[in-house]
């Protein structure tokens, strides 16, 4: 029996912006990124990486993958305090899709007022303006998307400078995963019913609740990307953390808070969490159960921590689009995000 998610011309309908060509245009957009190049006149220690919302995502796991993969430092700022131990031999990393992020031009004046090297990542707008009156180097992504729609540009740009600059050699790792990540795409797109479908039954399980999202420390962005993309393109609340912090504090709200029914905890694992956190993260889930709630478990496949996190956040990114077609809302426009900046000084 077809289900509410296999109605193509319900979504078609719904999806009046085409947020779906942007989700299944992932791949190919890290492919493009990946054929760009970048010329760099310093060969830096470390990495700091500015930005925020959608824009920041492709450093926050380029940081991820780093973690085990470097002896470099790379750290993601979002705010507008540049940190102390940024200096000559870091490279800073600025993106802002469309070139007008305000916390990033605030955290450019100070690097620069600094004298430390810069790069730049973006469609246009004073980011592109300010990097060519400086004389920096930029890496210009197509417009026209949304900022969190854009991610496999910003993601593969940020790593063609971090392996020119010698910071950590991603794009090797980038590449595998992101044929990992093509093949995936095909089982969850809408043409796909829903009783073999990961990503709709998924959504089903989600909806009408508040989603908490956890992964482990080594791919936390995935459940960050989980969370951001539920707020926006379904419009709905939901929240992210890390395992196993969690089991430090918030499994006695999971556990002993009457409120809990409204919430849904949904715990991402992975082939690399089958030891000593997988076990521990089985025993938390164990216990929420039997305080009469009911967590998803999500498998996430994957040979590597990059790997494992370009198909958590594809499978993610799906989830968001089937409850914002479940709820009828068109998953592009972000009206309150847009009236915020409007009112900003």
């Amino acid at each position: 029996m077809s289900g509410p998610l296999d109605d193509l011309t319900r979504i078609t309908e719904v999806d009046k912006s085409s947020m779906l060509q942007q989700i299944i245009g992932l791949p190919k957009q890290i492919e493009e990124a990946l054929s760009w190049d970048v010329k760099l006149e310093v060969t830096p220690d470390n990495m700091c990486i500015c930005g925020m919302g959608g824009s920041a995502v492709g450093g926050d796991i380029l940081c991820d993958y780093a973690v085990q993969a470097s002896d470099r430092q790379i750290a993601v700022v979002r705010g507008v305090e540049l940190p102390k131990w940024v200096g000559p031999r870091t490279l800073v990393l600025m993106i802002s899709y469309s070139g007008n992020t305000w916390e990033v031009l605030d955290l450019y004046k100070k690097a620069l007022d600094r004298g430390v090297p810069m790069v730049g990542i973006t469609s246009g707008g004073e980011l592109m303006r300010w990097c060519q009156r400086d004389r920096l180097p930029i890496i210009r992504v197509p417009s026209g998307l949304q900022p969190r729609a854009a991610l496999g540009y910003l993601l593969g740009a940020s790593a063609v400078v971090a392996d020119t600059a010698g910071v950590v050699e991603a794009i090797y790792d980038l590449k595998r995963a992101n044929l990992a990540m093509s093949d995936l795409k095909e089982n969850l797109s809408p043409g796909v019913p829903t009783e073999v479908n990961m990503a709709k039954r998924l959504a089903l399980k989600l909806l009408n609740k508040v989603p908490v999202i956890y992964a482990p420390r080594t791919i936390r962005t995935v459940a960050y990307r989980w969370q951001t993309q539920i707020n926006e393109n379904a419009k709905m609340l939901a929240f992210s953390g890390e395992f196993p912090e969690m089991n430090h504090n918030q499994l006695v709200g999971w556990v002993e808070d009457e409120r809990r029914k409204d919430f849904v905890p949904v715990f991402l694992k992975t082939i690399a969490s089958s030891g000593s956190v997988g076990e521990k993260m089985g025993v938390s889930v164990q216990l929420i159960k039997e305080s009469r709630n009911q967590p998803v478990e999500v498998e996430l496949s994957g040979r590597t921590v990059l790997e494992t996190s370009l198909m958590g956040i594809m499978l993610g990114d799906f989830v968001s689009f089937y409850l914002a077609i479940l709820k009828g809302v068109d998953p592009t426009p972000v009206s309150s995000i847009q009236e915020l900046k409007r009112r900003m000084p």
